[in-house]
């Protein structure tokens, strides 16, 4: 029996340690999984012509939010029609002349974006920019043509006229004057882009803003939805008609009240009907479009802003998407998808949520 003391001994030290060396394993473990939680980094910049914040979580964020606003540095630098030496310019430089190589992105935005002018019944034209330059709204001197610039202009618009060669990634315009112009869906395709980067940086939960455009990943840390505030497109930037709840989607947001500018008591705001080659004239004065794809939500944006309450509702019907819709009499209209994720506030003054809680 005195042979088993020492056995028995020995025994209960070696479970102890045991079980402090997994105890050390596990709070590495846990402080691990804290630290990845707990590591918030935000950024703000102006970036696309626009103002840009993003807020993400995790244990490289810090490195993310660099890395987002690089993506889209370089996506304006490729896309933007105000640039001389981007993509878009160099295409525009050359229309009636020559096809002009372009990155793989670049083409197969051009490509894409040309599907959506072909599905929009012409309300969505990425060559608009002759019209977009003759009213130059976003500038610093903004002004109504006459009849006769507007039809001169108008002439140059036709989304066909873009030819696009695959087999060298070559684009062309078919005429001299035409021009590109891209702001009519270039923020969600930006973000889309620049939510790729976050996730390859390990962010599972964050948002991007870029101009009112949002773009989200997962929930908040406590597991709730992100909630933002749909503007009140008669207020100030800090009134708002509602708070619509979001989780790993994007929402898109257009209205006369972006960017517009006001002659003989006229608002002239900065999105331009193909048609008629004047600022869009529907029933609505804001639209947010929410899906999951980005380009395709500032895309449908724009053209259900142009198309109205009664095409856009119809519309809604046979694509995949939900909207807020607010028209001029102050009414708000919800699809059924995100009715249960839409709070209005009471406070605001004037609205009238047809078909919401």
């Amino acid at each position: 029996m005195m042979r088993n003391g020492p056995k028995r001994k020995i025994l209960p030290v070696l479970f102890c340690l045991f079980l402090l060396a997994l105890f050390v394993v596990l709070g590495l473990m846990w402080d691990k999984r804290d630290d990845s939680q707990a590591v918030v980094s935000t950024g703000s910049a102006f970036v696309m012509d626009t103002f840009v914040d993003q807020k993400w979580e995790g244990t490289d964020s810090a490195e993310a939010v660099e890395a987002v606003f690089q993506t889209l540095q370089d996506f304006e630098n490729r896309i933007s029609a105000y640039r001389s030496d981007s993509e878009i310019s160099n295409i525009n430089r050359n229309a009636g002349v020559s096809f002009v190589q372009v990155s793989e992105s670049t083409f197969s935005l051009l490509s894409r974006a040309k599907e959506f002018c072909a599905a929009s019944d012409g309300l969505f034209d990425i060559t608009i920019g002759p019209l977009t330059d003759l009213w130059n709204i976003t500038g610093d001197q903004p002004k109504v043509p006459d009849q006769a610039e507007i039809e001169e202009a108008l002439a140059l618009v036709c989304a066909e006229d873009l030819l696009l060669r695959e087999e060298d990634h070559a684009v062309m315009l078919r005429r001299a004057g035409q021009k590109l112009n891209l702001g009519g869906m270039a923020k969600g395709a930006a973000g889309a882009e620049a939510l790729e980067t976050a996730k390859a940086y390990g962010v599972q939960s964050g948002y991007l803003s870029i101009g009112g455009n949002i773009f989200t990943i997962g929930t908040k840390e406590d597991g709730s939805a992100y909630r933002f505030g749909i503007r009140d497109p008669r207020g100030d930037a800090s009134e708002y008609i509602g708070i619509v709840e979001l989780t790993d989607t994007t929402m898109a947001t257009s209205g006369d009240y972006e960017r517009y500018f006001m002659a003989d008591g006229v608002r002239y705001h900065h999105i331009l009907d193909p048609h008629t080659g004047f600022p869009g004239d529907s029933d609505l004065m804001s639209v947010s479009v929410i899906c999951e794809d980005g380009a395709m939500a500032d895309f449908l944006s724009t053209t259900l802003f142009l198309a109205g309450r009664e095409k856009a509702m119809e519309y809604a019907q046979e694509e995949s998407f939900d909207f807020i819709l607010i028209d001029k009499e102050k009414r708000v209209y919800l699809s059924d998808g995100i009715r249960p994720y839409f709070t209005p506030n009471d406070e605001a003054e004037g609205y009238v949520f047809v078909n919401g809680s």
